[in-house]
């Protein structure tokens, strides 16, 4: 289903995404997106990261979203780093 909405793009080149549109593509808070100019008509695709897979994949470890970023922290500091 093709769904349209009018909005407003400010001179910064910024545009309010309705908020239908949010909730129908699950997006819950700031997160990236990939834009393409496909001739003349732009293409807004939202970029789901890592931590937006939150309940996606099953596990029986629970740490909190703090715990996690906290462990990405520590690995990041302790992976060898390339010369």
């Amino acid at each position: 289903m093709v769904m349209e909405k009018i909005v407003s793009i400010t001179k910064q080149g910024q545009l309010t995404i309705p908020r239908k549109f949010l909730v129908d593509l699950n997006i819950r808070g700031a997160t990236k997106a990939v834009v393409r100019k496909l001739g003349d008509t732009i293409v807004v695709q939202p970029k789901h990261d890592f931590w937006s897979l939150s309940g996606s994949l099953k596990s029986k470890i629970s740490l909190t979203d703090k715990e996690l970023r906290t462990a990405r922290e520590s690995f990041g500091r302790s992976w060898p780093q390339k010369s």
